[in-house]
């Protein structure tokens, strides 16, 4: 049903999720707001998901199904998603969590407000079980969230918990696609270095654990990804004059020692010597005694 109000689109990137991503897809389509979408990317599943979604939800106009030609990561299906869709503003929603009834509306009150707003919206991302709000403080409707207070606390945003407008997030230039890791975050510190966040109160997401995580253990990943975070921060110079020296170090050096304990712990001495000589040279590290320890053990290993 189409009315004078703005169009929402919800995109969902999907990887091997059948049929669990119907849970997803399901918990928009029960939306209270007249004109939500949803767009499915799947990024080239193995398990068929992208026939089985096509079949299952043919007969729902509201819902689009599309596929990448290769596997490219959730920030490509995401942009992709967006790419496609037609709607006056988007959100996202990862393919094992849900949306709350009333998660679009609550946003989209705020969204209609503030019609010449251009930042993020967002609202409270709660716990599965509790249904309690996960952010690290309280905020009146409408009040600013800054790039300063993001840097303090991270858990004030959620991919799953916001909107903003299409052509906004187009303007960004969508999700870093060369990261698969902490791409939300890289993307959260470039809308917030433009303009505040607004927040809209009320609850609007679950994030469930379904899947043991185990990228925790590839340290191939967190090195690269982490050596790629660190770059797209540094790269940004939109972002780096914004921030104070401390908010750099701050940002950095948290990946900084994720990179460093992977080294560490795959054997690469000499790379992690570099590393720590690096890292301290340009502000990234600040030295202490472990960091220390490790790097004269790192000559033996």
């Amino acid at each position: 049903m189409h009315t004078d109000q703005p169009r929402v689109a919800i995109i969902i990137p999907c990887f091997n999720r059948w049929p669990r991503v119907c849970e997803a897809i399901d918990a928009v389509l029960s939306q209270t707001w007249p004109d939500t979408q949803c767009v499915v990317v799947d990024d080239a599943s193995t398990d068929d998901s992208y026939s089985q979604l096509e079949e299952h939800y043919k007969a729902e106009a509201r819902v689009s199904i599309h596929q990448l030609e290769s596997n490219q990561g959730q920030s490509a299906a995401r942009n992709y998603g967006v790419a496609v869709s037609d709607a006056d503003y988007i959100g996202f929603l990862d393919s094992d969590d849900l949306l709350v009834e009333s998660a679009v509306a609550n946003r989209m009150q705020l969204a209609q407000d503030y019609p010449d707003f251009e930042g993020i919206i967002f609202s409270d991302h709660i716990d599965a079980t509790s249904h309690a709000s996960l952010l690290p403080g309280e905020k009146q409707y409408a009040a600013a969230l800054s790039l300063s207070e993001y840097i303090d606390d991270m858990g004030w945003l959620h991919t799953n918990s916001f909107i903003m407008k299409r052509n906004a997030f187009r303007a960004l230039e969508g999700f870093n696609v060369e990261l698969r890791k902490k791409e939300d975050v890289e993307f959260f510190l470039r809308a917030l270095a433009r303009e505040d966040a607004r927040y809209a109160g009320g609850p609007c997401c679950m994030v469930r654990d379904v899947e043991p995580q185990r990228a925790r253990h590839d340290h191939k990943r967190i090195i690269h990804q982490g050596e790629r975070f660190i770059e797209a921060i540094m790269m940004n110079p939109d972002l780096t004059n914004k921030l104070t020296q401390r908010q750099t170090k701050q940002l950095l050096e948290a990946d900084a020692r994720s990179v460093l304990q992977s080294l560490y712990r795959m054997k690469q001495g000499k790379r992690f010597r570099c590393t720590v000589r690096d890292g301290i040279a340009n502000g990234k590290l600040k030295p202490d005694a472990r960091l220390f320890k490790r790097y004269l053990l790192s000559f033996f290993r």
